[in-house]
């Protein structure tokens, strides 16, 4: 039935997902090692039935599962950080996309 179930803490619903989908991105980087590589600048952010999708330069740099991937806003709320397994190399990655910012 799955009414007292343990809920994945973690875990994000559709709406709060939707709510990352189309944010354009100043740039995103990815965290190896306690060092930071920029893979790349003017992009976004696309999160499809799935898969999280992050693009930049009309180039792919990272796309997950959305089953096996961890999503959190930053706490500056600039951006966000989204951990979880490529799904091309399969190896756990952690992105974070920095949000573009337009003066209104």
């Amino acid at each position: 039935m799955g009414l007292f179930k343990k809920k994945d803490k973690y875990a994000l619903s559709r709406k709060e997902l939707m709510r990352f989908s189309g944010k354009s991105l100043q740039y995103a980087v990815e965290r190896i090692d306690g060092q930071e590589k920029v893979l790349g600048k003017n992009g976004g952010i696309i999160v499809l039935d799935d898969v999280i999708v992050v693009m930049c330069e009309a180039k792919e740099v990272f796309r997950c599962k959305i089953k096996d991937s961890t999503v959190a806003e930053l706490l500056s709320g600039n951006g966000v950080e989204i951990s979880g397994y490529d799904a091309y190399t399969g190896e756990k990655r952690y992105v974070t996309a920095h949000y573009s910012y337009y003066r209104k």
